[in-house]
C-alpha cells in the first residue's frame, strides 16, 4: 500500500502519468489468497452502471469498506474488463451513518451496532481522531468500562500496527506478498526487528532468504561490511554450496572468495565473521574446512551408528544349512542363483552391514527377493525402505512385498520436524533392505542408521554410477570408496535382460561406449535447439502414440539435462501443454505458469502431511476457484492443495534427468545436444537411460551424445564421509 497525502475528489481519475484511480466499495470479495494478500473483489463505483471487478494485493480486506484504488484497466482473456490496483488506501466513512457501519463491522472486536451508535453519537466525525490520539476518551461512553476498552484497544492499535508496517515496508519497495508474511511473524514489532536486525527474517519468516533480506537491509541502509550482514551471507554461502552442489562442506578460502564475490565486502571482515560465527557455533570450522553445522554432524552420526553395529557380537550362522534354505528356495520361486549372488544372500543373513550395487539387467532385484525369501525361513523381521514414494512402490511391486519410504519407516512427524524413530526407540527389525541409495543424502543417512537396533542387518542396494543424491554428500560412493564396509557388485547381465538393446546399451553407456540403435533404443538427428522440440513434439504427441499405442500423458516422459535452452524443460513443457492439454480450463496463472485442468505434474519438495515427495508426478483433477483449492491424483490417490501451494509444482510434459531419479516409464524420449554441454557427463545419461522400460529415444547431436559417453567426469561433491569411515572404523 503506498501512502497518498490526498484522495481524489472525483470516484475516478487519471494523473499525469498515466495512472487511474478509482474509489469505490468492497460488496464481495470473489477470491482472496491468505498467502500472499492476492485477492478479486467486486466493488461499486460511482461512476460505473454496474459493480466492477479489480485484483490486486489487499491485507484484510473488509467487505463495506471503501478504498481508493491506484492502477489501470486491463482485459483478461477470460474474465474480460477488470481493474488491477497496484496500491490503496482506506477511505475512513464521511458520513455519521458510514462511520458507524464502519465501527460496528466487526472489523474491531468489542464494538457491536450498540456501541457503535453510542461512540458515533459521541464524537460525530471526530471518532476516528479520537480513537487514534485518545483512545481512553471512549469511556466517556456507556457501556465502555476499562475491559472492553482494553480489547478495543488492543483490537484498534492491530489494525492500526497492520496498515503502519504495510505502509513501512511498501515504502521500501517490498511486494505485498513479502510484507503480509513478515506482518503475521512479528506483527507490530515488525518495524523494530527490521531496523534492529533484519536478517533474523531469514529463519523466521517462510520464503525469506537471504536474497531478500539483504535487499530489505541494504534499503533499510544496512552497510555491506555489518557483521550481522556478512554472517547471514556466509550462511547463504554454504547453503547454497549444499543445496545446488551437494557440498557438505567448503575448503576456508573457497569459502572466503564466494562470500566475498557476493557480499561485495573485504575477505578480512569475512574472515573476521566466519571466526566469530565459529566460535557462537553456527558454522564448524575444521581441518581448513567450513561446515555448516547439520551437515558436520550428520557424518558423524553415520561413522557412529556404523561402529555401533559393527562392535555388535558376530552373528553365528550355519553356512551350510543357509545352503539347503536357499536350494529350497530356488526351487519354490523356479530360478537359480549364481555363485556371487548366492554370496551376496549368505552376508545379508551375517550381517551387521552389506553393500550390494549393480547396473540394470544384473539380478539386484532377484537377490533382495532371495533375501527376504531366506529371512522369512530364519523367521528374521525385515523391512525395505527407499528414499522417495516412487522408488518404495517400485520396490514393492518387484518385491511383491511392503515397501515404505524412509520417512515414513522413521515415522516423520511433519509438525514437529523430527522422526520418532532414533537410538531410543529404535526400529523393531532384525533385516532392513534399502534401494536406491545412491538417492540418500547425508542427513537422511543419518537418521536412518541412528534409528537401527543393536544386532540387526542392513543391505544397501544401489547403483553406484547414477547421480549422487539431490540432497548434500555422495554417501554410496563414499561408502564404497572407503573400502571400510562389504561391497560386492553384480555385473553378468542375466539372459532375459540381454534381450532388451536399453538394458545392454545401458551397460555400453557405463564402460564407455555409444549405443547400438535399432530394437528399442532409437536415435534421431536434429542440428539446433528448435528443430529437436519440433522432432520430440512429434514424437511424443503423434508418432508413439500411433504407431506403438502408447498414451503420451501416461507411458512417455521426456527428460532433458538443462531447464533452459530450446530443448530444456521449460520450453519443451510449454510446447508438449499446449498439444497434449491445450484444451484443459485455465483455473490459475501467476507470472509465466499456466495450470490448466488435466495437467501433468511435478511435486518439487518434500510434503510430509500430503505424504506427496520430491520428483512425485501427478494430474490436475479438478479446481475451485471460490475455495482456492486444486485436487491432483498421485498414483490414484486424490490430494488436495490451496492455491498458494502450487509454487511446489511444476509442470511434467517434461523433467530434468536429476528428478527422474528412483522412476520407471514406458517410454524415455532424451534430448542431446551441444547446448547442454555443460551438463553432458556419462553418468547423467546412463540414468536417463535406466529409467526406459520399453522404449527409449534420443532426438539431437551424434556429437552430442558421443560427448557425454566419453565424458566420464563426476562433479567432485566436498565431503568427508570418506575419510570419517576410515579414520573411524578402523581397528
Amino acid at each position: 500500500m503506498t501512502d497518498r497525502n490526498a484522495l481524489h475528489d472525483n470516484s475516478a481519475s487519471e494523473d499525469s502519468q498515466g495512472e487511474i484511480s478509482l474509489e469505490g466499495t468492497l460488496l464481495s470479495i470473489v477470491y482472496a489468497n491468505d498467502a500472499n494478500a492476492y485477492m478479486v473483489g467486486r466493488f461499486e463505483v460511482e461512476a460505473e452502471l454496474f459493480p466492477i471487478v479489480a485484483t490486486g494485493e489487499m491485507f484484510s480486506p473488509s467487505i463495506g469498506d471503501s478504498y481508493q484504488l491506484y492502477g489501470e484497466w486491463v482485459q483478461h482473456p477470460k474474465y474480460g474488463r477488470q481493474f488491477k490496483w497496484e496500491s490503496y488506501d482506506v477511505i475512513y466513512p464521511a458520513t455519521r451513518l458510514g462511520m458507524e457501519k464502519y465501527l460496528a463491522s466487526g472489523l474491531i472486536r468489542g464494538i457491536g451496532k450498540t456501541t457503535a451508535h453510542r461512540i458515533v453519537n459521541r464524537f460525530g466525525l471526530e471518532t476516528i481522531e479520537i480513537m487514534n490520539t485518545d483512545i481512553n476518551r471512549l469511556t466517556e461512553v456507556e457501556g465502555i468500562g476499562e475491559k472492553k476498552l482494553a480489547l478495543i484497544q488492543e483490537s484498534w492499535e492491530e489494525q492500526r500496527g497492520v496498515q503502519k508496517v504495510m505502509l513501512f515496508l511498501k515504502s521500501h519497495d517490498i511486494s505485498t506478498g513479502f510484507a503480509v508474511r513478515i506482518f503475521r511473524t512479528y506483527g507490530a514489532e515488525a518495524i523494530t526487528m527490521m531496523n534492529q536486525n533484519p536478517y533474523r527474517m531469514i529463519e523466521d519468516v517462510e520464503g525469506v532468504g537471504f536474497v531478500i533480506a539483504d535487499k530489505i537491509a541494504r534499503r533499510l541502509g544496512r552497510a555491506l561490511s555489518d557483521p550481522a550482514r556478512v554472517t547471514a551471507g556466509l550462511l547463504y554461502v554454504l547453503n547454497e554450496a549444499a543445496r545446488s552442489a551437494g557440498h557438505v562442506y567448503l575448503p576456508y578460502q573457497q569459502c572466503l572468495h564466494t562470500a566475498a564475490s557476493i557480499l561485495e565486502t573485504s575477505e578480512e571482515d569475512i574472515s573476521t565473521a566466519l571466526r566469530t560465527a565459529a566460535a557462537s557455533g553456527l558454522m564448524i570450522l575444521e581441518d581448513d574446512n567450513v561446515y555448516l553445522p547439520d551437515l558436520r554432524y550428520a557424518e558423524r552420526s553415520i561413522v557412529e551408528s556404523i561402529r555401533r553395529l559393527f562392535d555388535q557380537e558376530p552373528r553365528k550362522v550355519d553356512h551350510l544349512a543357509l545352503d539347503v534354505v536357499i536350494e529350497r528356495i530356488e526351487k519354490s520361486l523356479k530360478l537359480s542363483f549364481t555363485p556371487i549372488q548366492i554370496e551376496v544372500i549368505h552376508k545379508a543373513v551375517v550381517g551387521p552391514v552389506l553393500i550390494m550395487t549393480g547396473g540394470p539387467g544384473t539380478g539386484k532385484t532377484t537377490t533382495v527377493a532371495g533375501i527376504l525369501a531366506v529371512a522369512e525361513e530364519l523367521e528374521l523381521e525385515t523391512v525395505l525402505c527407499a528414499p522417495t514414494g516412487r522408488a518404495a512402490k517400485r520396490l514393492a511391486e518387484v518385491t511383491n512385498s511392503e515397501a515404505k519410504t524412509i520417512h515414513r519407516l522413521l515415522e516423520f512427524d511433519p509438525m514437529g520436524g523430527f522422526f520418532r524413530r532414533t537410538i531410543h526407540e529404535p526400529l523393531e527389525s532384525d533385516l532392513i533392505i534399502v534401494d536406491e541409495v545412491s538417492m540418500v543424502d547425508v542427513q537422511l543417512m543419518a537418521a536412518l542408521l541412528v534409528a537401527i537396533p543393536d544386532g540387526a542387518r542392513v543391505v544397501f542396494v544401489g547403483d553406484s554410477d547414477q547421480l549422487p543424491s539431490v540432497g548434500p554428500g555422495d554417501v554410496l560412493r563414499d561408502m564404497i570408496e572407503s573400502k571400510e564396509l562389504e561391497t560386492i557388485s553384480l555385473h553378468t547381465i542375466f539372459r532375459q535382460a540381454e534381450s532388451s538393446s536399453i538394458i545392454t546399451n545401458s551397460h555400453r553407456m557405463r564402460e564407455g561406449f555409444l549405443p547400438v540403435f535399432g530394437k528399442e533404443t532409437f536415435f534421431m538427428e536434429a542440428d539446433h535447439g528448435e528443430t529437436i522440440a519440433r522432432i520430440i513434439r512429434e514424437v511424443v504427441v503423434e508418432r508413439i502414440p500411433r504407431e506403438m499405442n502408447y498414451n503420451a500423458m501416461h507411458d512417455i516422459q521426456v527428460l532433458s539435462p538443462m531447464h533452459n535452452t530450446a530443448a530444456g524443460v521449460r520450453h519443451l513443457n510449454t510446447i508438449l501443454q499446449k498439444d497434449l492439454n491445450g484444451t484443459g480450463r485455465v483455473f490459475y496463472q501467476k507470472g509465466e505458469k499456466m495450470w490448466r485442468l488435466g495437467d501433468k505434474v511435478m511435486q518439487t519438495k518434500n510434503n510430509y502431511e500430503k505424504d506427496v515427495y520430491n520428483g512425485d508426478i501427478g494430474f490436475i483433477l479438478s479446481a475451485d476457484q471460490e475455495e482456492g483449492e486444486v485436487t491432483i491424483s498421485f498414483d490414484n490417490r486424490p490430494i488436495v492443495y490451496k492455491y498458494e501451494e502450487l509454487d511446489d509444482l511444476v509442470l511434467a510434459y517434461a523433467i530434468t534427468i536429476h528428478k527422474s531419479q528412483g522412476s520407471e516409464y514406458n517410454v524415455v524420449v532424451v534430448p542431446v545436444t551441444m547446448q547442454h554441454r555443460i551438463m553432458l557427463q556419462r553418468n547423467l545419461v546412463y540414468t536417463a537411460m535406466t529409467r526406459a522400460k520399453e522404449l527409449l529415444v534420443f532426438v539431437g547431436q551424434r556429437s552430442a551424445l558421443q560427448y557425454a559417453v566419453h565424458n566420464e567426469t563426476i562433479s567432485t561433491r566436498f565431503s568427508s564421509l570418506k575419510n570419517a569411515l576410515n579414520h573411524g572404523l578402523r581397528r
